[in-house]
């Protein structure tokens, strides 16, 4: 049982979502400024689901409004997460009434069922995370610098890693707990050299991260809005410790990452190689080598090439509008991605690596009389390989 007496205080509000294994989902809740970690053992098995099958849910906000019994405006999605077994999607979402705003945990299966979680009546843990964000300061006058006390969630090796903001002198704070939550955090405060703002920054909080292996050395790699990119060693995070990460990339401005995801994907000579994908809001997502990044020097100078990018380079991916992202499995990435021609969210699969959905384009090659010629059998053989994970297997020209 966790140390703080609190530990069985019940879940109010659910936001930043992370698996620890197939019966542990850790929840964070603004709120009350806790991060529960609840038991899945009662939830079905769905063993079917265990082969590889693409999401194709277009207009996924709608059918889920449907389900709610509200309207698809009043929903608000905070984080996705997918079941490491049965491959099903559990969403945080908030819905917002005339009563108030309600949480909900939401779990769709790649068949199309949805169900909601009643995540009160689970089993939990919780641990309490200290110096929480004064509750008097907000952003933009509504958003509460609560909201922002967890960020991200990475569970590794036993340890789960908690960014986020504090109150203290340094607001960005890193926090490691072991599961099962028998003792308290540790608790670093991170700071790194922003080159677009031309300043060291402490309070910015991370708003993304993954951990992998770097140049033989396990890693924290942070993405932070505007967007630079951050490696943090993992064994400096030490209770106490004031840690400055490296600044390797900057990304572009105007943006905030999603999500940062480690991935395999095979490049042009089927050879599997290992990436980092950042994940955007605003652009296009950003595939990077992870090679790369154990080379990469840090970033130590200001940068004013507004619309410009520096540091370790990578492939643009078509991923905008992006609202929530996590691996799928070892074929998909699967998101919540807003639709700008309906404004719906729709839940959907996509390729690892350079590609894209193909079904967002209408091009030269989308009209049913198009025939490729021999130069171009590779691109015949890359979209009848998409049609059919899209949903249009009618469509496959041989």
């Amino acid at each position: 049982m966790p140390s703080d007496s609190g530990s069985q205080v019940p879940p109010k509000s659910l936001s930043v979502l992370e698996f620890g294994g197939a019966n542990i989902l850790f929840a964070a809740d603004p709120n009350q400024n806790r991060v529960y970690a609840f038991e899945l053992s009662g939830i079905p098995d769905e063993t079917r689901n265990l082969d590889s099958t693409p999401y194709n849910f277009v207009g996924f906000g709608t059918q889920l409004a449907e389900f709610l019994e509200t309207s698809p405006l009043s929903i608000s999605y905070h984080d996705l997460a997918v079941h490491p077994v049965t491959k099903a999607a559990f969403i945080s979402a908030s819905v917002r009434s005339s009563d108030g705003v309600r949480s909900e945990l939401i779990r769709v299966t790649p068949d199309g069922e949805v169900a909601s979680v009643p995540f009160r009546d689970l089993k939990f843990t919780s641990i309490s995370l200290s110096e929480p964000p004064d509750a008097s300061v907000s952003f933009w006058r509504d958003i509460p610098a609560a909201t922002l006390s967890v960020t991200d969630f990475e569970f590794d090796d036993g340890v789960l890693y908690i960014a986020g903001l504090s109150n203290g002198e340094f607001a960005s704070t890193l926090r490691q707990v072991a599961f099962p939550f028998e003792s308290g955090a540790d608790v670093s405060t991170i700071e790194m050299f922003h080159t677009a703002h031309n300043q060291n920054e402490t309070r910015a909080p991370i708003r993304a991260m993954a951990i992998a292996t770097v140049g033989g050395k396990k890693t924290l790699i942070a993405a932070y809005t505007c967007t630079p990119l951050v490696t943090i060693p993992a064994d400096a995070l030490l209770d106490g410790a004031h840690v400055v990460g490296k600044t390797i990339a900057e990304l572009g401005y105007g943006n905030t990452p999603v999500e940062v995801l480690t991935v395999t994907a095979y490049n042009m000579e089927r050879q599997p190689e290992q990436f980092v994908l950042v994940i955007n809001r605003e652009m296009s997502a950003n595939l990077i080598k992870m090679e790369d990044l154990a080379e990469a020097p840090g970033l130590t100078t200001a940068f004013s090439g507004l619309g410009d990018t520096l540091g370790v380079e990578g492939t643009h991916v078509p991923f905008a509008g992006t609202l929530q992202a996590d691996n799928q499995d070892a074929q998909f990435i699967l998101a919540l991605r807003r639709n700008i021609d309906t404004g719906d969210v729709d839940l959907i699969s996509s390729m690892k690596g350079v590609y894209f959905r193909l079904s967002d384009f209408v091009s030269e090659y989308t009209f049913p009389d198009y025939e490729y010629p021999e130069s171009q059998k590779g691109t015949q053989m890359f979209h009848n390989m998409i049609k059919p994970i899209e949903g249009y297997p009618e469509l496959v020209i041989n």
